[in-house]
């Protein structure tokens, strides 16, 4: 069980994270780093395995594109803090949560029949929908 103390400070953290991406669409370098403090809180050990959920965004975000560093990197420390199985979870749950959004988001459109730019991309906050994915990840994994 993770401790209190690791909890807040790492959901501190990444509610400062979610807050820098939806106003900034950036996440300093400094928060990641700042995770990464927060899973060397006693008394739970590194987990080291977890930095492994992030593999998969950096070969998405290094071949097709559109996921941010910032992201990639965020999610390789919460793996730190989490574990790889808490965090595999919460990323899942986190991306499942992003598309049910753009999914709605895009209904709504529909529905009051916006004007849209055809082909243009549509880009979102990540960190978000993954503060949200670890939260329920906490909850489900005890």
């Amino acid at each position: 069980m993770l401790s209190e103390v690791r909890l807040i400070s790492f959901f501190i953290v990444l509610v400062l994270a979610a807050v820098s991406d939806i106003r900034k669409r950036e996440i300093p370098d400094g928060i990641p780093l700042l995770v990464t403090i927060v899973s060397l809180i006693p008394p739970e050990s590194v987990q080291l395995s977890g930095l492994l959920v992030a593999l998969p965004l950096l070969m998405i975000g290094v071949t097709a594109g559109g996921i941010g560093g910032g992201d990639i990197k965020l999610t390789g420390a919460c793996g730190l803090v989490l574990g790889f199985g808490r965090t595999l979870i919460g990323l899942i749950t986190g991306l499942l949560l992003l598309l049910v959004f753009h999914a709605a988001r895009q209904c709504v459109k529909r529905i009051k029949k916006e004007n849209r730019e055809r082909g243009k991309e549509q880009a979102y906050p990540l960190v978000p929908f993954l503060l949200l994915g670890m939260l329920i990840s906490i909850q489900i994994g005890g």
